[in-house]
């Protein structure tokens, strides 16, 4: 395997299970179980940037979280560079945990309001760079601050958090993650809550620290024509479940997966307007109470165009090879497209 395509994670067969409390009548409290990541398996290469899309719910920050062990899995494998993270003691994954770092959705509620922005960079320094000097650690800072555009504010280093506006906020959220110089960033929507005007700037700051930093990125988002414009690979998620994955290119213009084509057709630039759509029925079930068989056939279409046949009710749908680096989970995906 070339260094290109070697893969820096491996998910094997990753599980996260929440037991949730709920209330019931006459003041008797039962504990379900809510199913966030359900035996998931995914590569990811080393300097590609992997979208993971689905709707809110599907699992997909958790996915995330799990990968970097701010959520501990309940079953499967995460083997980062070589080692496996379920071997690690605690203090072990602290070293490892600045390898893999992640920018949050809300950048006004993932920095800390009591710290300015000089404290803000200065203590992962502090903890995972003991061995550097004061005036170090202050050129790092300032390269830092340069290489996210904000080395030019007046005072820079001793405005807080509230002192900036939504993307200046989003740049020091993306220094603060870089400023360790990790490996793998996991990006959780880290535009959806910024401006259209702003969030062009703040995606080609992070493509151009992926070249220049030689950085893999797994980019979570909701949305697929996004997805598209920056990913390489793009895994599409449905109930805690990997439905497809495959090049960006193809699984806008060649997706197999019913759910991945109801996503598609309602992108508005997607193509001529009398293109097919493709509806989607109900709500998502609850991850406490996944359908049998193949979960997604409570709202799919091609269930209903094929008759609704009984193996999407029994049996869970196995990954299928459809094309190059292309899988999908479907009983009928060669019914899709006619």
């Amino acid at each position: 395997m070339n260094e290109e395509n070697k893969n820096i994670i491996e998910v094997k067969d990753l599980e996260v299970v929440f037991a949730v409390r709920s209330r019931r009548m006459k003041n008797v409290n039962r504990t379900g179980l809510l199913r966030a990541v359900d035996k998931v398996t995914l590569d990811i290469r080393k300097g590609e940037t992997i979208a993971i899309v689905g709707e809110s719910g599907c699992g997909k920050t958790t996915l995330g979280k799990a990968i970097a062990h701010i959520v501990e899995p309940t079953a499967g494998r995460i083997i980062f560079d070589g080692v496996d993270l379920s071997q690690l003691s605690k203090g072990q994954m602290q070293v490892m945990r600045e390898k893999i770092q992640l920018i949050f959705q809300d950048p006004y509620e993932s920095l800390n309001p009591r710290q300015n922005i000089y404290k803000t960079l200065m203590e992962p320094l502090t903890i995972h760079r003991k061995g550097l000097g004061e005036k170090e650690k202050k050129d790092i800072i300032n390269r830092y601050l340069e290489a996210v555009g904000l080395h030019s504010m007046e005072n820079v280093l001793e405005r807080y958090p509230h002192h900036l506006s939504g993307g200046q906020r989003q740049r020091l959220a993306i220094a603060a993650a870089m400023i360790l110089e990790p490996k793998v960033v996991i990006a959780d929507e880290p535009v959806s809550m910024l401006d259209v005007s702003v969030r062009a700037e703040i995606l080609n700051l992070m493509l151009d620290l992926q070249k220049q930093k030689d950085l893999t990125y797994m980019f979570i988002t909701h949305d697929l024509s996004l997805a598209w414009v920056i990913a390489d690979r793009t895994a599409v998620f449905y109930l805690g479940k990997m439905m497809e994955i495959g090049s960006a290119d193809v699984i806008i213009h060649g997706c197999r997966h019913p759910y991945s084509k109801a996503l598609v057709s309602v992108i508005p630039s997607m193509g001529a307007k009398d293109q097919q759509k493709y509806v989607l029925f109900g709500e998502t079930p609850s991850p406490m109470n996944i359908p049998s068989g193949c979960r997604f056939h409570t709202r799919c279409w091609l269930y209903e165009k094929m008759g609704r046949p009984e193996i999407c009710r029994e049996k869970e749908p196995e990954y299928k090879e459809v094309g190059e680096d292309h899988l999908v989970a479907c009983h009928f995906e060669n019914e899709s497209d006619k």
